[in-house]
């Protein structure tokens, strides 16, 4: 794994200006000096390092979060056939090596599709303390491994996962989901507006957008549907893991006094405007400071980066989920075939134009452009603090 980084701060230097008398005291003495200010915070910075795909671990103060983590790999041919297909826990401990998962509190993916979420549940073996936040397909999956099952699932799960450590953002009766832009998605009891979401033990917070997902292959759409029960067993191929409602997602990373210091939108496939933007209250209240995108498919929608980009007005974007991930890991990195990812590019960096307001370190290298095609093993740093 490419070895952290270390940020290029950008410290804004507090200036006091005052007037000072020299006359002294009634007794002729000098007034004693005001006490010393007390040492400045340390600015924070967001560590971001890509896992490949749309697996990104973003590492901002004491809080780690994990996007859609994919290290298994089949072929497309295999995946076409159906053919049995296990989560490759080898290849996941290999992939999340040198991450620190004791500070992992949230595993986050808007939608169930294998290459989204089929190493979620080995990841939430290696980190106890987190929760993965997903949608009611994800949850039903993951419930083949619940320590509680029905008595009619017969199979023992060799690691069991606790209900509580799977949240559905969409579940209508403990809705986190904004449907403003897509009413017509929302399901019979939730409410029309999001709500945050405080992530335990942590200074971070969650709000689902609904979006959807595009096919992939011209009208082909792999994995539409989704999985309505809890399972007794996991999907034995690829095309089980069922998309479901599929999410964005905004994260917060949190000051002391609750207020967002950080925010990182997630996009877990691109989607026609309106549907899958942020409504305007939500952004009024802390701008995007970077922007997790995603390239996949992004030919079967409409205006795609501009769209997204020109709602978030992010400060940074990356762009993920553009290499094939039908080859191994191993192979060096190629783009999904069909994709056209220079002109998705071009498009991007118009839509952000302009030198960056704080550093933006690649690979140790201060780059002035807001935008990143993200190289799997890639470390960006923004360098702190934000300014508004």
């Amino acid at each position: 794994m490419v070895a952290r980084v270390r940020a290029l701060h950008l410290v804004l230097p507090l200036v006091a200006a005052c007037a000072s008398s020299r006359a002294g005291t009634p007794d002729g003495n000098e007034p004693p000096p005001p006490p010393p200010d007390s040492p400045p915070a340390q600015p924070k910075q967001l560590d971001v390092q890509s896992l490949g795909v749309q697996g990104f671990a973003l590492h901002y103060g004491d809080d780690l979060v994990l996007t859609a983590p994919m290290f298994t790999r089949q072929s497309a041919v295999e995946v076409s056939l159906a053919l049995p297909l296990s989560p490759d826990d080898a290849a996941t401990d290999a992939g999340l090596a040198g991450i620190d998962l004791s500070q992992l509190r949230a595993v986050v993916s808007g939608h169930a599709h294998y290459d989204h979420f089929i190493d979620v549940a080995h990841v939430l073996d290696r980190a106890p303390q987190a929760i993965a936040y997903t949608n009611l397909s994800g949850r039903h999956i993951l419930a083949a491994l619940a320590p509680d099952r029905p008595a009619g699932c017969t199979n023992t799960p060799a690691t069991p996962l606790a209900r509580e450590r799977v949240i559905a953002l969409d579940d209508a009766l403990a809705s986190h989901t904004d449907y403003t832009n897509c009413p017509d998605q929302r399901p019979a009891g939730a409410p029309l507006e999001g709500s945050w979401l405080a992530v335990p033990n942590s200074h971070v917070r969650i709000m689902a957008m609904c979006s959807q997902h595009p096919a992939q292959i011209g009208p082909i759409h792999f994995g539409q549907g989704s999985v309505d029960t809890d399972q007794c067993e996991l999907p034995d191929a690829a095309n089980g893991w069922l998309e479901g409602q599929t999410l964005a997602l905004v994260i917060d990373f949190l000051d002391d006094a609750g207020a967002p210091a950080l925010r990182v939108f997630y996009q877990d496939a691109p989607t026609n405007a309106p549907i899958g933007l942020v409504p305007p209250a939500i952004l009024a209240e802390h701008r995007v400071d970077m922007a997790i995108l995603c390239v996949g498919s992004y030919q079967a929608v409409e205006n795609e980066p501009t769209a997204i980009i020109d709602n978030l007005n992010p400060r940074f974007a990356l762009s993920g989920h553009w290499e094939d991930f039908f080859i191994a890991r191993d192979q060096p990195p190629q783009p999904i075939p069909l994709l056209d990812v220079d002109t998705y590019v071009q498009r991007a960096e118009a839509a952000l134009p302009g030198p960056p307001d704080v550093p933006l370190v690649v690979d140790g290298i201060e780059l002035p452009q807001r935008h990143v095609l993200v190289q799997p093993e890639m470390q960006i740093v923004i360098g702190g603090p934000l300014q508004e």
